[in-house]
């Protein structure tokens, strides 16, 4: 309990370094925040696992930390609605329905799906299975848009998906969804496919909404569908009688977790671009596994450790090339250039 206290006496820390920040030199200062906003992503996972040790499900879970984040995001539209709302009039109601659509992909049901897998797989090896995303949306890219991938990329996803032949392990030997670790790796899976699905889809919604929007309306109808999906399978009364440290914990997700690296990583794509906040980024699975050995006593053999190491220099590649594919197109038509990876 120790070290748990200390580590959120470390965020708490942290979040007042980000606030005091110098604001000269654009280029060092969005470098930091990038790194900042990758390790409060990387402590989502932690986090989730100190709830569980608590009997906490993961739907109870995901309702609290969407609970706690929701208000930032309705007041982030209130106050974009000052400018906006005239626009969003305008946009036609099928873009209205495919954003609820995309928000119950993204937000929703990858969300669920990552906390429910948390119950059977360590964290650090979560973050490293889940951290193959990318690999999705460049092959769904490929498939749907025929975007064609470069010889480098073919590299890395061959690089990354190697890497996870070593992250499983002797687990190989005895594939079965009775077994927990292959119940949690199929929930991981599944949760990056959807996730890269939002993010492919996104593409169209982002144009007709604007990124803060989006992303805002989304959290929204994503914490909807989350009250909904408790309230079909649990009695509302539940929810007020957790252990207080679960309380505690589902605002340490919703707070140092989702709002602030959010923002913080939109401003480090703003101050350096996308992509070396890409390159960044990769930090995260990394910090994730340091502080599930320090914090869960979570332990990865040689193998795994080949293999997380072969899975984040995979899809580093294949986001820097495929950010550098999007920089030279938006060059040549502003339309074509995607928007920015949204954190889950």
């Amino acid at each position: 309990m120790v070290k748990v206290l200390f580590f959120l006496k470390a965020l708490v820390s942290l979040l007042f370094v980000v606030m005091n920040l110098p604001k000269r030199n654009t280029f060092s200062l969005g470098i930091t925040i990038a790194v900042l906003a990758a390790i409060l992503f990387s402590t989502k996972a932690i986090i989730i696992k100190l709830s569980y040790r608590y009997d906490v499900d993961a739907v109870s879970l995901l309702l609290l930390r969407m609970a706690f984040a929701m208000p930032f995001y309705f007041v982030i539209v209130i106050k974009l609605s000052r400018a906006n709302l005239e626009h969003w009039r305008k946009v036609p109601t099928r873009y209205w329905l495919f954003l609820a659509v995309v928000s119950a992909l993204g937000y929703y049901l990858s969300s669920f799906l990552d906390f429910s897998a948390l119950k059977f797989v360590d964290a650090g090896l979560a973050r490293v299975i889940l951290f193959v995303y990318p690999t999705f949306v460049a092959l769904m890219t490929f498939a749907f848009f025929k975007e064609r991938l470069s010889r480098l990329q073919l590299s890395a996803l061959v690089t990354t998906y190697l890497g996870l032949f070593f992250v499983f392990g002797r687990n190989i030997q005895n594939i079965s969804l009775s077994q927990s670790f292959w119940m949690g790796t199929t929930l991981l899976l599944l949760c990056a496919f959807f996730f890269a699905l939002f993010l492919v889809a996104s593409q169209w919604l982002i144009p007709r909404f604007g990124s803060a929007s989006f992303t805002s309306f989304s959290m929204i109808l994503a914490a909807i569908y989350v009250i909904i999906h408790f309230l079909s399978t649990h009695d509302l009364s539940q929810i007020f009688h957790l252990h207080h440290h679960v309380y505690l914990y589902g605002l340490a997700i919703a707070f140092f977790a989702t709002v602030i690296p959010s923002y913080m990583m939109n401003d480090a794509i703003r101050m350096i671009g996308a992509t070396r906040v890409g390159i960044l980024s990769s930090i995260g699975p990394v910090c994730t596994i340091l502080l599930a050995y320090w914090l869960l006593d979570e332990r990865m053999n040689f193998e795994q450790i080949v293999g997380a190491a072969l899975v984040i220099a995979g899809v580093t590649l294949v986001g820097v090339e495929k950010r550098r594919q999007a920089d030279i197109d938006s060059l040549q038509d502003p339309i074509k250039s995607g928007p920015p990876a949204l954190e889950r």
